[in-house]
């Protein structure tokens, strides 16, 4: 297991290429893999942090309707232009759709890093097996995929 940090756009350009080649065969030299190098099995996984000057810089200010929270995380978020297609709210019902915030978001492995608890399963929908319908936390709580609770998403949008 090794943890590679990288910053800007290098992760496709420098990074990935490198982690690739050292799959292929752990043996190189100028350039080239050698015979007796061996590959190596490798899974991996990265995240793309947003910067919250980014999300500060999108954010929208215009004479609309008042909010009605006292939170002013909230009052301030729910006026960024990237969430006003992702958010529903009628009074104290939020309803969230990720998809639009991350289009390409893995909202079990998200949930799992934001609550630091370890997926057991992921249920698929009943309807359509491909697309993940809940998933089920090694402690046994359980976190709808399909229409997830707003509270456990906050911290993904407001800090």
């Amino acid at each position: 297991r090794f943890i590679l940090v990288e910053m800007a756009d290098y992760f496709y350009s420098v990074l990935l290429p490198r982690v690739k080649k050292v799959a292929f065969s752990d043996k190189w030299r100028s350039g080239k893999a050698q015979p007796e190098g061996e590959g190596v099995g490798c899974f991996v996984k990265y995240y793309e942090l947003e910067q919250f000057e980014d999300t500060l810089r999108r954010t929208r200010y215009a004479d609309d309707e008042p909010i009605a929270s006292s939170d002013p995380p909230c009052y301030l978020f729910l006026r960024d232009a990237k969430l006003s297609d992702a958010l529903q709210i009628e009074g104290d019902s939020v309803q969230v759709w990720p998809k639009q915030l991350y289009p390409n978001i893995d909202l079990a492995e998200t949930l799992s890093n934001l609550l630091g608890k370890p997926i057991r399963q992921i249920v698929p929908d009943p309807d359509d097996p491909t697309r993940p319908a809940k998933v089920i936390f090694a402690d046994g709580s359980e976190a709808d995929l399909q229409n997830p609770d707003w509270k456990l998403i906050k911290p993904l949008i407001w800090w």
